[in-house]
């Protein structure tokens, strides 16, 4: 028998039936699945990046709660007179002795207890003696209830296990406090030790308004999904609706059914109070979006086969040869040969085809011409974007600084900090991508002195400018933002008095100088190692504009131990000249 060998027509027919109905069956059942997936990965991808911020807000609050928790060691006098309720020496003592211990629990600690968010509502302190001390931030200035059993609470007892802890206290009701009705608050206790004997003598709690939860997931959460948060023991904590037991107790699955929905889960844990955060978001979301490209898909797919199988064997003669010419100068433009253009005569799709061809090739060839313009015009895009950073925090704490001033009639101090603060905006929004490194020390300066306004004795800054490096030219707010990391993650936290040292001198190395900036200062300190998972926009910021400027030619290094301080040197090398770049 005579072996017969298939047309090139027929090759492409068999071809043409194969990766048609390939494609009809992706369209028709394998892609909605496809983009269920991946629509509900990227949901999730971003729900993730939302409870981040939101756990972030969440644990700022409960940090606050921990901190007012811990005031109490920060006072002699007053761990003086907790320790001399619980050892039941008070009704021993003299007079003097009593007025002592009373004037400490009366009058320093509500004193010291003040705070300037609204939210934390009130802190219980409770000596082991059975008295009862309640220090309320609302202007309703609520007691607390003498006749309540607060050794029988559980926030109580978890207190006393935890040994001196932070414990971290479900939402509840504060009943214990005499008001009409009961705010639903959540809480941070601790026991209190003696310093020196470390016996407990007493235990406090903080709270904090629960429409601060409630305020922040309703910023970042979308009507349709549920978000619940539950402590480490998996009891409820809150939930932006309500949730039965049945859908709590599914939580640790992938999937939860709840309101005869299924809902996919993405969880955050919040470090400090093993809270973990949980948004519930309902599956239909993501099936509704593709449930249009399953049925037109089908439908699509089979008209556009039976009509493209007919114009592919009425055109599928004519379609060879220009689509060889077309591939011989397709390889002309793989070697780089601009030159050659399309020769297609008609007004088919083929010759339309022919003709984007050619307009491709143009069109690419000035593409090629322009990248490098397009290069550098995107470095002068990233380094504008990357100076374009203000601290909202900043500025409003700078503002309510302000509005103290203003309450004591300090005029004087008032008008110094309003033209810093002036001087300090106009600096940081001129249009200059580089200044000299005297025009950032006066803008640090500026800084600083708004800091100290606000921090008063408990920080102090000191500058030392070599002159040979006052016309060194750096990115403009280069050092401001590591300042304020200094300010805020290092003095901020911090229960002793900071000081931030500022340096900046020559140093020689390797036969070449080198301009040396030195950020120090005594506070927190932090791992370095935990840089790799945190976003200290100051830092990334410093490190990406050195590049975009001197690269290669600048490094910048963070020594930091916790409770030891954290430095910072940025070296730069320097021109033989010694000076700007």
């Amino acid at each position: 028998m005579k072996n017969r060998t298939l047309s090139m027509r027929s090759k492409l027919i068999i071809l043409f039936s194969v990766t048609i109905l390939v494609p009809v069956l992706i369209i028709a059942y394998v892609m909605p699945s496809y983009y269920t997936k991946l629509i509900t990965s990227e949901t999730e991808k971003l729900t993730e990046s939302s409870l981040v911020g939101l756990t972030s807000n969440i644990q700022y609050y409960l940090d606050e709660l921990e901190r007012v928790t811990s005031i109490p060691y920060n006072y002699d006098e007053v761990m003086y007179a907790l320790k001399l309720r619980s050892s039941g020496l008070y009704p021993k003592s003299d007079q003097y002795t009593q007025y002592k211990a009373d004037y400490a629990l009366y009058n320093t600690l509500p004193t010291v207890l003040e705070n300037m968010h609204k939210e934390i509502l009130g802190t219980l302190l409770l000596p082991f003696d059975g008295s009862v001390f309640y220090k309320d931030s609302r202007s309703t200035l609520y007691n607390a209830r003498t006749d309540y059993d607060y050794t029988g609470q559980d926030w109580y007892i978890d207190a006393v296990k935890a040994g001196g802890k932070a414990t971290f206290v479900k939402v509840h009701d504060q009943d214990y406090v005499k008001m009409d009705g009961l705010q639903s608050v959540f809480s941070v206790a601790r026991l209190i030790r003696d310093m020196d004997t470390r016996k407990p003598i007493a235990v406090i709690m903080s709270d904090a308004d629960t429409v601060v939860i409630d305020r922040i997931v309703r910023q970042l959460i979308t009507n349709d999904s549920v978000v619940v948060i539950t402590d480490k023991n998996g009891q409820l904590v809150y939930a932006s609706q309500q949730i039965s037991e049945e859908a709590l107790s599914q939580l640790s699955a992938s999937e939860v059914r709840y309101h005869n929905q299924t809902y996919v889960k993405v969880s955050k844990t919040i470090e400090s109070s093993s809270w973990m955060v949980t948004s519930l978001i309902p599956q239909s979301r993501f099936t509704e979006k593709v449930q249009w490209m399953h049925n037109i898909g089908i439908i699509f797919a089979g008209g556009g086969l039976i009509l493209t199988l007919f114009l592919f064997l009425a055109y599928s003669r004519k379609l060879l040869t220009p689509f060889r010419e077309m591939i011989g100068v397709m390889r002309h433009v793989q070697r780089g040969d601009m030159s050659k253009r399309v020769d297609i005569h008609g007004k088919d799709e083929v010759a339309e085809l022919g003709g984007a061809l050619n307009r491709m090739i143009v069109r690419l060839d000035e593409m090629v011409i322009s990248e490098y313009r397009a290069k550098l015009k995107q470095q002068d895009a990233e380094m504008q974007a990357l100076q374009a950073q203000i601290n909202p925090h900043f500025l409003y704490n700078t503002l309510n600084g302000f509005i103290g001033l203003n309450r004591k009639g300090e005029q004087q101090k008032l008008d110094r900090a309003i033209r810093s603060l002036s001087g300090l905006l106009r600096d940081i929004l001129s249009a200059d991508m580089s200044i000299t490194l005297e025009a950032e020390f006066n803008i640090i300066r500026k800084y600083a002195e708004l800091q100290s306004m606000r921090f008063g004795d408990r920080l102090t800054f000191s500058f030392s400018l070599e002159p040979s490096l006052a016309s060194l030219r750096i990115p403009k707010l280069l050092l401001q933002p590591l300042i304020e990391n200094s300010v805020v993650h290092g003095a901020e936290p911090c229960a002793h008095p900071c000081h931030v040292e500022i340096n900046a001198y020559t140093r020689i190395a390797d036969g070449r100088a080198h301009a040396v900036i030195l950020i120090k200062d005594n506070g927190t300190g932090f791992d370095p190692k935990k840089l790799e998972h945190s976003d200290r926009v100051g830092l990334r910021n410093a490190q990406e504009r050195l590049a975009l400027i001197r690269d290669g030619q600048a490094s910048l290094h963070i020594q930091s131990q916790p409770d030891q301080g954290t430095t910072i040197t940025i070296t730069m090398e320097l021109e033989e000249e010694g000076i700007a770049r």
